[in-house]
Parts: structure tokens; sequence; C-alpha cells
């Protein structure tokens, strides 16, 4: 879900990096950190549980470890991997999301038979924040039954 093979992508820990070192630390309320978030799901999503100190509210969220989880992704890609895999897959992209159609099309291209993709429609990133329901229904819908 929103994330697939392609890369070497070296500009994303720099990206990710300066995001979070945009936030107005110290949140002065948890709404004023969903706000910022862009509200809805998602935004209370990462607003969620704060660290509560004098001065305000900080996210949990470490910055260093959030940077460093995208540093190999930044410098391979993983379409060898990718074409190794032999399992049936279900590509999900939000339709707002980073992950461009074009690698999702790519990734059924190459592996014609077993693999799916989906779009849900008005979703970002956090597909599974932004649309629960809907994605919920395409893995049940995906997955064999029980």
């Amino acid at each position: 879900m929103e994330a697939g093979p392609r890369g070497p992508a070296p500009e994303l820990p720099g990206k990710i990096g300066r995001w979070l070192d945009s936030w107005p630390l110290p949140f002065e309320s948890p709404e004023a950190a969903a706000h910022f978030f862009g509200g809805g799901p998602a935004g209370l999503a990462w607003a969620a549980g704060p660290k509560v100190r004098p001065d305000g509210l900080y996210p949990r969220v470490d910055r260093d470890v959030m940077v460093g989880c995208v540093a190999e992704s930044a410098v391979r890609s993983f379409w060898a991997e990718w074409d190794q895999v032999r399992c049936p897959t279900l590509v999900v992209r939000g339709e707002k999301g980073a992950m461009p159609a074009s690698e999702a099309a790519e990734m059924r291209v190459r592996r014609p038979a077993g693999t799916r993709v989906e779009t849900v429609p008005g979703a970002g990133h956090d597909v599974h924040l932004d649309r629960p329901a809907q994605l919920h229904a395409l893995i049940e819908e995906f997955l064999p039954p029980a």
C-alpha cells in the first residue's frame, strides 16, 4: 500500500527530514496538532498520543528513526526483488497519494498474472486512515475465503 519498488530516491531522506523539521513544535493542543496535519482521520492519527512536556505537546515520532527508515530505498530500487515475487499481490494506491500510477502500472506489467492494482478514490498516502472501509473491502475481496 502506497509503496513500490521504484528508486533510487536520494532526495527522500532530506525531504522527509525537512517536513519533520517544519512542524511548529511544541503544539499548543491536540486540536492544533490535528489541524497542522490536515485534520480528518489522518490528522487525528498523526496528532494522537502526544508527549506532554512543560512547554507543550510533542509527537511521539522520532525524527532520526523516521528519516532512517527510508534510507535504504533512497539508494537503490527494488525491482529485482519485485520480479521474484510469486504469490498473488494486491497493490493499493491512494488517488492523491505518493505512489505514482506509472509505478503501479509497471508492477502489473512485470507480473501480469499475479498482480492486482487498485486506486482508492479520495485517499492520500495514508489510505488506511483516509478510507478504511474501502481498503478493508479491497483486502477482503482479494484474500481467499477462510
